[in-house]
């Protein structure tokens, strides 16, 4: 963020107020209001005419001094407004170098984020090089590789073969199982039924 400069002329104005505020001066009145009235008493004392001589020379070494007062205010006053300003534009240069040496080095980090990103593009084409280059070196020969597909072709069929022997044999088992609770239900029926003639039998014996 650049600094905001003052121009001259507002640099002056500020220091006039201050120095007719008293806010250069730590105590007492304002400066050109003791100087004002100094002036003042001056005058209505002179004019009572021979009579008030006296007080008219008192009154007169005690507005001098107060103008000699007022004279040494404004020249610290012009001091300050001088170092203030020297001082602004120190700040304002230093504002500009730090912002040039910001800028300086937001360049040079994109430049080194350009530089890194480069590089590890390098790096990755290495590494799939090296990859690669393992893979060939430990693949084997085409005969070898032709009698490893011929093998697993083979067990693929002994396990085919396998399978279907595997599957006809389930087959017979669970049609002897479905046969087996079909007996199974057919005496559970039977006994069902012999119990409930010998239960009737066993009624009619009672009966007679």
């Amino acid at each position: 963020m650049a600094a905001v400069k003052l121009t001259a002329a507002e640099e002056d104005a500020i220091n006039k107020h201050r120095y007719l505020t008293q806010m250069t001066v730590p105590k007492g009145a304002l400066p050109l209001k003791v100087l004002t009235k100094k002036f003042l008493q001056l005058v209505e004392q002179a004019d009572k005419g021979p009579d008030a001589q006296g007080e008219v020379a008192r009154l007169y070494r005690e507005f001098l001094r107060e103008a000699a007062q007022t004279e040494l205010h404004a020249k610290k006053l012009r001091a300050i407004c001088e170092a203030n300003k020297r001082e602004q534009e120190s700040y304002t240069q230093k504002q500009q170098e730090l912002e040039e040496a910001i800028e300086q080095t937001k360049r040079e980090i994109e430049e080194k984020k350009q530089e890194l990103a480069r590089a590890k593009v390098v790096l990755g084409q290495n590494e799939q090089y090296e990859v690669l280059r393992h893979h060939i070196m430990e693949n084997p020969s085409r005969e070898v590789t032709q009698a490893a597909i011929d093998a697993e072709l083979r067990q693929m069929a002994d396990a085919k073969l396998e399978g279907g022997r595997i599957t006809q044999l389930m087959e017979r088992r669970r049609k002897q199982f479905s046969l087996l609770f079909y007996v199974i239900e057919e005496l559970q029926r039977t006994a069902d039924n012999t119990s409930d003639e010998l239960a009737a039998m066993d009624g009619m014996e009672v009966d007679s």
